[in-house]
């Protein structure tokens, strides 16, 4: 499997081959034009240089031998160019010192371009004539003009492997920084990956760790990091920190069921056995079977609970609102908590700012969430009264059940609302109860995007509020 550090490097090698040979065939041309044009400048201003001597050596239609030559041999101590003058019947006239095999008095072939020169145009040819030269050379023929004829023609040429060691020398330069930006491009995505796949890495191995159930695997964030994967990091750990509150609460979720099937499956098997085993009595018989009854009522109601908490997580938790009076769901649930409050000598109030208040909701859901409330709080309230009360604020309706109960500390307050949850001090104090109805009634007012809220001191009791729409 290739790393990121080799795809990134690769395809950044990619790009620079493509830019450099775009950029290698841009400045050829350039500079390929650049000294072709420098070198033409410099051919042109020789041959007029030589023109002009020869041209000047004619006297009254007579040529001067003696002043041509002296100056020719001048020139060509200071003259960085090879060159030789033929006549128009392309007889050598004069030839510079590094031409040994055209002596004066020789005939060069004819070549492509001559009738051009002899109407006197320059010429430029890139090769060799007559093989006088032992490489290939750029050369220019330049008429030399007496009254406007043509009288003499001039050669003056630099060797083409000149200019292709100067063209050579560019690739050089551009082959150079190809490879400086290669081991610059290696150093800086080097660096790269130690910055951002290195931290990458280490997540891969923190993931693995948890999905094999370690929850306690966290990132080391270090200091130098960029922002972005400082920010990543901190992610992922607060998503760590997420699946072990999760995993927490499942081990306690199934400890919790456990205990609380186990409790009624145990006094069932053992009324059982005890029947069996005739350790019952017969006349007795009525009696333990309303236990194992009640018990497996209580089964049921748990089984029934979860079955609620997984419709919670569906769609079958989608709200029918409608128009009601909420004033008479609160009647409503007074009167069906009456005589469980009576058996416990509690008083239920209820306060009700105005004689109807409308409000938009799924009455029955609402109607759910009024039982739970009001029974919750009766089963952890030993003496005193429960409150029920409906305000309007801010366009809103808030509905609270107030209780005189054992009350909740501020950790147990925060987790009130979870699923399958019992605070320490009500488990002694609710043996029938699942840890579901309050964790019902959370998502019941959530489906309704409202809200509900708890305030509470341990042992003074614990106000229950949710808000629902006006109508």
């Amino acid at each position: 499997m290739r790393t990121t550090f080799s795809k990134t490097f690769t395809y950044y090698i990619v790009i620079l081959l493509i830019s450099s040979f775009l950029l290698s065939l841009g400045f050829t041309e350039i500079f390929r034009g650049y000294f072709y044009d420098d070198q033409k400048s410099d051919l042109l201003n020789q041959a007029i240089k030589i023109s002009d001597i020869y041209t000047q050596g004619y006297s009254e239609n007579q040529f001067n031998d003696e002043y041509f030559s002296n100056e020719i041999k001048i020139l060509d101590k200071y003259m960085d160019y090879s060159f030789f003058i033929t006549d128009v019947n392309l007889n050598v006239i004069a030839e510079s010192k590094d031409i040994l095999n055209l002596p004066v008095g020789t005939a060069i072939n004819s070549f492509y371009g001559y009738k051009d020169v002899m109407e006197g145009n320059i010429e430029w040819i890139q090769g060799n004539i007559s093989e006088i030269y032992s490489q290939n050379r750029y050369i220019l023929c330049y008429p030399a003009l007496h009254n406007d004829e043509v009288v003499a023609i001039v050669f003056v040429s630099v060797p083409l492997s000149e200019l292709i060691n100067n063209i050579n020398r560019v690739y050089m330069i551009i082959v150079f920084f190809l490879i400086l930006a290669a081991i610059l491009g290696f150093v800086t995505i080097r660096w790269a990956s130690k910055e951002f796949v290195m931290p990458l890495r280490e997540l891969s191995t923190v993931a693995r760790h948890i999905s094999k159930g370690n929850f306690d695997e966290r990132i080391n964030i270090k200091e130098n990091r960029n922002a972005e994967m400082t920010e990543l990091c901190n992610s992922f750990n607060v998503m760590a920190e997420s699946l072990a509150s999760l995993e927490k609460r499942r081990r306690e979720i199934i400890s919790n069921i456990s205990h609380d099937l186990r409790s009624p499956v145990t006094s069932i098997r053992g009324f059982l056995q005890a029947m069996l085993d005739g350790t019952i009595s017969e006349d007795r018989y009525k009696h333990y079977m309303e236990i194992i009854y009640k018990e497996t009522g209580r089964l049921n109601k748990l089984l029934n609970s979860i079955l609620d908490l997984n419709k919670l997580d569906d769609s079958a938790n989608a709200v029918n609102m409608k128009n009601f009076d909420i004033n008479i769901v609160i009647n409503e649930t007074i009167r069906l908590m009456k005589v469980k409050a009576d058996v416990k000598n509690i008083e239920l109030k209820y306060n009700l700012e105005y004689e109807k208040i409308i409000v938009n909701a799924d009455i029955d859901k609402i109607r759910r969430v009024m039982n739970n409330l009001v029974d919750n709080a009766i089963k952890f309230t030993e003496k005193g009264s429960i409150i029920i009360a409906a305000e309007i604020k801010n366009n809103k309706v808030f509905v609270s059940v107030e209780d005189t109960g054992v009350g909740l500390s501020e950790k147990e307050q925060n987790r009130v609302f979870e699923r399958l949850y019992k605070a320490d001090s009500s488990r002694g104090m609710d043996n029938t109860g699942s840890g579901l109805g309050l964790a019902i009634v959370k998502e019941f007012i959530k489906a309704h995007n409202q809200s509900i809220d708890v305030e509470s001191i341990k042992g003074k009791g614990s106000k229950f509020t949710f808000t629902l729409d006006l109508a």
